[in-house]
């Protein structure tokens, strides 16, 4: 094949071979591996920091939720049975989104003989102890 090449008048140049380079060098890949590690790392603590930041906040807005219908709770039984609140402290179990919450209601005395502070503090149980507390609500109860 060679001499029917040169025998048809074209001049066959001898081209060194040329080295050309096909994928990436060992060190390459090291580094695109560090790369790579570095970036799920922090991407990884990242989303843990958000996933944490999620349930305080959620676990905050149900003890509030809970907190205000307690409140709401005493608000409307004034309504029905008109009174002045007595002084004292009251517990109270709720279960709201599959947990268990301790409500602990103290309703003080203030200056005028027919207002009341009611102050509530919302726990949570969690493995038979509580935590918190998470929410502490205050308002000003009179006679309807």
């Amino acid at each position: 094949m060679a001499d029917s090449i040169e025998s048809r008048g074209v001049a066959r140049r001898l081209v060194p071979a040329r080295k050309t380079r096909r994928g990436f060098t060992l060190v390459e890949m090291l580094i695109a591996v560090i790369i790579l590690a570095v970036v799920g790392t922090t991407l990884s603590t990242a989303v843990g920091s958000v996933s944490g930041q999620t349930f305080v906040l959620e676990r905050r807005a149900l003890a509030h939720w809970i907190a205000q219908n307690e409140i709401n709770r005493l608000r409307i039984d004034l309504q029905v049975n008109p009174r002045v609140l007595p002084e004292g402290r009251d517990s109270s179990k709720v279960y709201m989104a599959d947990r268990e919450w301790d409500v602990l209601t103290e309703i003080l005395s203030t200056d005028n003989p027919v207002i009341r502070r009611v102050e509530v503090d919302v726990y949570e149980v969690y493995e038979g102890e509580r935590q918190g507390p998470f929410e502490h609500s205050i308002a000003f109860l009179g006679r309807q």
